[in-house]
């Protein structure tokens, strides 16, 4: 084996080391978090049948899933995103459970684009979902239980928002059919409004007219948009609900101290969008991409043959957060200690030593020489932040010598003393 055998696929990545260490560090403050906020974990499959992403995924996923058969011919698909399967759980397993219905999860997602800055075949996202909220507090919970995420990790953001049941019901109000509005919705979200109003206007000149009108109004004139377009609009009571579901969700949030701007033209690129929908950007960072977003999804359950129910959920980009942290997050230790044995000391000694460490949540390796000189400068190596010294003299005395790697102090400890104490020397950073 040799050659390019020794690299991941393209727009794969082999995380190790102290970006290994980011990693779990991001992944498990997501989940801490939201495990604060009343979100329990679901674990949905890697691997899923191509027809349930097919039908509301929208063009662009479409067109990148990573669809294989398996060996009985059935046409599978690496999960391009969790929304779908978390509604296939929510019908198959969670139908009956008291709502609302709050989920968290951690999943890689693949989806075959050009790799870029920012960009990978493999990625992974943080979601939220909320089952059974009709009001704007479950958009709210999801959006402020990942602000707070971001918050904890110092990374400052906004929101920019948007609500595409507007954009829909203008449309549907002309008469145009439903895979034409996924159509004109992708290109609005790639910035191609020109191509987007042409579209339109191959089927009503009005429809492209009306279009363009919503797409240059500011918040403040959403209300007298369907107040001029109330005569048209064939739903114009669940255009006004969404409208106060907007407003609602953006003052919230300036409330809360986030900024949260509208813009007509956000309507994301998934299909399966019904109303409330926003985006997560950095600021004062280099990254100028979305770190995130999400919206309602209402109904989603019914297109795969289950009754009507209320959705809302998020999905985070976590590999994008990460980059956008440029190496600020300080939390990296690899190793809280490193347990220096003397080659004539029995390893069982040691290994005593790291189950007692583990009781207060300290992590430690084990690491036999006949020189101590080399045990520490190897601890050193592995970024221990303690080397616990055991030779000789120490393992008849029942002391263990304990050196602080980051400032070079050293004193001797009491082996029954010894996990309590290195749990409070971490809390004051010093052995002095």
């Amino acid at each position: 084996m040799g050659g390019k055998e020794y690299y991941p696929p393209r727009g794969l990545r082999d995380i190790v080391g102290r970006q290994a260490l980011v990693y779990e560090y991001v992944f498990n403050e997501f989940r801490r978090i939201s495990r604060l906020h009343g979100f329990q974990p679901v674990l949905p499959p890697t691997i899923e049948y191509y027809r349930l992403f097919e039908e509301k995924s929208g063009e662009e996923i479409k067109k990148t899933m990573y669809v294989f058969e398996d060996k009985a011919g059935r046409l599978l698909a690496l999960r391009p995103e969790v929304t779908a399967s978390i509604t296939r759980i929510y019908l198959r397993k969670l139908r009956g459970e008291v709502k609302p219905i709050k989920l968290y999860y951690v999943s890689q997602c693949f989806r075959y684009e050009e790799p870029q800055f920012g960009r990978y075949r493999e990625f992974w996202q943080g979601g939220l979902e909320v089952i059974g909220v009709k009001d704007v507090s479950g958009d709210l919970e999801a959006a402020f239980t990942a602000s707070r995420f971001l918050d904890v990790l110092g990374l400052k953001h906004k929101y920019i928002v948007g609500n595409v049941a507007i954009h829909r019901s203008l449309m549907r109000s002309y008469g145009i059919p439903l895979d034409v509005q996924d159509h004109v919705l992708h290109l609005i979200d790639k910035s191609m409004i020109d191509e987007a109003i042409s579209v339109l206007n191959e089927y009503n000149v009005e429809a492209g007219m009306a279009m363009k009108d919503l797409l240059s109004r500011s918040m403040d004139e959403l209300e007298s948009f369907i107040d001029e377009y109330k005569d048209v609009l064939v739903d114009v009571d669940r255009v006004i609900f969404e409208n106060e579901r907007l407003i609602g969700f953006i003052n919230n949030l300036r409330e809360l101290g986030y900024e949260a701007v509208y813009d007509p033209r956000l309507v994301r690129g998934l299909a399966y969008y019904t109303g409330l929908i926003y985006e997560y950007k950095t600021i004062g960072s280099k990254l100028r991409i979305s770190i995130g977003g999400g919206g309602r999804y209402d109904g989603l359950s019914t297109v795969y043959g289950g009754p009507y129910e209320y959705f809302t959920g998020l999905a985070l980009g976590l590999d994008r957060i990460i980059l956008a942290l440029e190496n600020s997050i300080s939390v990296l230790q690899g190793l809280d200690a490193a347990v220096i044995l003397s080659a004539d000391i029995p390893i069982s000694y040691g290994l005593k030593i790291k189950y007692r460490l583990e009781e207060y949540g300290l992590s430690s390796m084990i690491i036999v020489v006949r020189k101590i000189g080399k045990g520490v400068r190897l601890a050193s190596k592995k970024s221990a932040r303690f080397a616990l010294i055991i030779g000789k003299r120490e393992y008849s005395n029942g002391m263990i010598s304990v050196k602080d790697l980051s400032s070079g102090v050293q004193v001797e400890v009491p082996l029954e003393s010894l996990p309590f104490y290195l749990y409070v020397k971490q809390k004051f950073n010093s052995l002095d």
